[in-house]
């Protein structure tokens, strides 16, 4: 009797302990992976963007290609703020005119954007954001005219200073907690003209992370 007494105790002495150790665990907070540890990260790459350099349907919406880079400084895991930097160069197909200016030339857009920048989902070998970015699009387009025409004679944009955004998710793939690949699709809309340009642009690039947060 005494064997099975001490049984009986022991047993429920366990039963009892059980759920709270399973609330324990449950509330315990999750240690932060190391991949979304670091202060820092740094991306370059390719860039692609589909651009319509003028208001009217007269002249047709290009493709540009070139290069991008960013920096983004993690306030916390999922909170960070982002600064970047793109350059796209295409050729414009010009329409038939009476200025002397050829069918085709160069073009090329720069943008310098700086925005937030927020994690929405979190995997230790994935993740997705979302970043709002806003600033300054400086377009080119009169390489190809001769002295004294502008662009805007044959109805495409004149060299400008414009607002530019960028708006649009990225997904990384962590090669490790310091390297990842990330791709990011944008609508990046600028202003030239009364009209926006409704811009659809892409990037794909490396990504390092350095530094520490100390929260």
């Amino acid at each position: 009797m005494f064997r099975l007494g001490a049984l009986a105790v022991l047993s429920a002495g366990f039963m009892a302990q059980a759920p709270l150790h399973a609330q324990v665990t449950a509330t315990a907070p999750e240690e932060e992976t190391p991949q979304y540890a670091q202060r820092w990260d740094f991306s370059a790459g390719a860039q692609y963007a589909h651009f319509n350099p003028s208001p009217g349907s007269q002249v047709h919406a290009i493709n540009l290609l070139g290069w991008q880079g960013d920096a983004t400084v993690w306030f916390r895991t999922r909170i960070g703020v982002e600064a970047n930097a793109r350059g796209e160069y295409g050729t414009l197909d010009i329409p038939s005119n009476a200025y002397g200016v050829p069918s085709t030339g160069p073009m090329s857009e720069h943008l310098f954007l700086f925005g937030p920048n927020f994690r929405m989902m979190m995997h230790t070998h994935y993740n997705v954001s979302m970043h709002a970015l806003i600033g300054a699009a400086y377009g080119k387009f009169s390489d190809a005219f001769p002295h004294g025409v502008v662009p805007q004679e044959v109805g495409i944009y004149n060299d400008k200073l414009a607002l530019g955004l960028a708006v649009g998710p990225s997904i990384e793939y962590n090669l490790g907690p310091k390297l990842a690949v990330r791709l990011t699709p944008d609508w990046q809309p600028t202003k030239y003209g009364y009209p926006w340009q409704n811009e659809f642009a892409g990037s794909v690039g490396i990504v390092y992370k350095i530094g520490h947060r100390s929260q």
